[in-house]
């Protein structure tokens, strides 16, 4: 492909990132709280980030047979993106029913979003790796996700305030209607920009074709698969309290939707915009495998620091450590994947991956919603407020024995220097340190010029 072409599938893509960062701000980030609106029970609450999203994974192994037999990849990324569109028509539907229907229809929406989703993912990833050069990857990944972050943030906080406005005025249901409006719209403008961007050529080859059932039995030799088994471990143990955490503050801390709530999860996107960019820089230079050891062990122990208080602003701060990290992790993985598997085996081993990742949300989400209401408050001499503390901090034990046990058991893909996790830290951390001072120094310099 010619380098314009290319360039302007990437110019393409931002602007698709973007718009579909929009949408998640709007709706996606609000889908739990409209759950909790509707009187929804806490178990069904959780289960609503759990089934949808393994669903969804399981639609993403029918993609790559469907590019195999017909070759093709843009039309299958164009559907699925289209169909998630549509789904928020049923969300906003499920508001103006009654309480009960209305949820069972906003679950119905929300995994049909996730099923659509999923479903785009392998061609698009495919597509995205053939014109993404590997050496550029991080920064330009990092660049892309950090500009539809920003616009995450804007759209998210915009949408807690809009709730808030509505709620106080007594007009709750319509609150959600706009917000999921807006949602609807911006997804509408992603598919659009993801229709301007170019597939490269591609010709499937019957030898790179293998199912699940192959994959499954290399576990114990194949580095890419003992990769994801570390992935679905990990994040399994994250989702036994992750699903719980908009019940942990709307109905056990009842934090507000304006300002507290929207500020929760709004900490956590923000913080992603200048993660990426470090991340992605670290990647690029030291490899994935580094990236994923230092984000995992974070990650580790951040359910142990949920324990320190309920003080909002320690929360503000906790989730902005889980975006800084959590970005990088997810970053790397992505980048992982692309590193380690042959462009023929990209969108099947992207959907096994994704299938055994979702399947560990859908064992730690279940499994997190079924034990909240008789997981013990009392362990030995101590005493917990709260029985989510009890499961803070089985997952921290969980996610620790995922890094301890794993971590050793893959190895970086990429011939990269060799450094430690410390020293890999202190080094990246000095560097964008100095490159922000330059760049402030560069701008007082031209200020004074002019």
């Amino acid at each position: 492909m010619e380098k314009s072409t290319v360039e302007r599938s990437l110019d393409a893509s931002i602007k698709d990132g973007a718009s579909y960062n929009v949408m998640v701000g709007f709706g996606e980030l609000y889908v739990g709280a409209c759950a909790v609106s509707l009187g929804a029970p806490d178990r069904l609450v959780a289960l609503l980030t759990t089934i949808p999203l393994f669903l969804g994974a399981c639609a993403q192994v029918l993609t790559p047979q469907l590019i195999d037999r017909t070759g093709k990849r843009r039309r299958w990324y164009m559907l699925g993106s289209v169909g998630q569109s549509l789904t928020w028509m049923l969300m906003i539907s499920a508001v103006l029913v009654e309480r009960r229907p209305g949820f069972y229809l906003l679950l119905t929406g929300f995994t049909l979003y996730y099923v659509m989703l999923q479903f785009t993912i392998p061609a698009w990833l495919s597509v995205m790796g053939d014109l993404v050069a590997p050496e550029i990857r991080g920064r330009y990944f990092g660049r892309r996700t950090a500009f539809g972050i920003l616009l995450q943030f804007v759209a998210g906080v915009m949408g807690g305030l809009g709730l808030w406005i509505f709620k106080k005025n007594g007009l709750e249901k319509w609150g959600f209607v706009t917000v999921f409006s807006a949602a609807f719209l911006a997804r509408c403008a992603s598919a659009y920009f993801l229709s301007r961007m170019t597939e490269p050529p591609y010709t499937p080859r019957e030898e790179e074709s293998f199912t699940l059932w192959m994959f499954l039995r290399r576990l114990p030799h194949s580095n890419f698969a003992k990769f994801v088994v570390f992935v679905g471990c990990l994040t399994a143990s994250a989702q036994l309290v992750g699903c719980l955490f908009p019940l942990y503050w709307l109905r056990m801390l009842h934090y507000p939707y304006w300002w507290q709530y929207t500020a929760c999860v709004t900490g956590l996107i923000v913080v992603q915009i200048p993660a990426l960019l470090f991340w992605g820089r670290m990647a690029d230079r030291y490899g994935n495998k580094r990236v994923l050891t230092a984000t995992a062990i974070a990650v580790a122990v951040l359910p142990a620091l949920w324990l320190l208080s309920t003080h909002v602003f320690l929360a503000i701060f906790l989730q902005m450590w889980s975006g800084f990290f959590w970005s990088g992790f997810n970053q790397s993985v992505q980048n992982f994947l692309l590193d380690a598997v042959t462009p023929p085996k990209r969108a099947r081993c992207n959907a096994y991956l994704s299938l055994i990742t979702n399947f560990g949300l859908l064992v730690g989400g279940v499994t997190g919603a079924f034990m909240i209401d008789y997981v013990p408050m009392q362990i030995g001499p101590f005493h917990v407020p709260y029985p989510f503390w009890t499961l803070l901090i089985m997952s921290f034990v969980l996610r620790s024995g995922a890094v301890l046990i794993f971590i050793p058991r893959f190895r970086e893909v990429r011939d990269v220097p060799k450094i430690g996790v410390v020293e890999m830290l202190y080094t990246s951390t000095v560097d964008t340190a100095e490159n922000a001072v330059n760049l402030m120094a560069g701008l007082v310099q031209r200020g004074g010029r002019e």
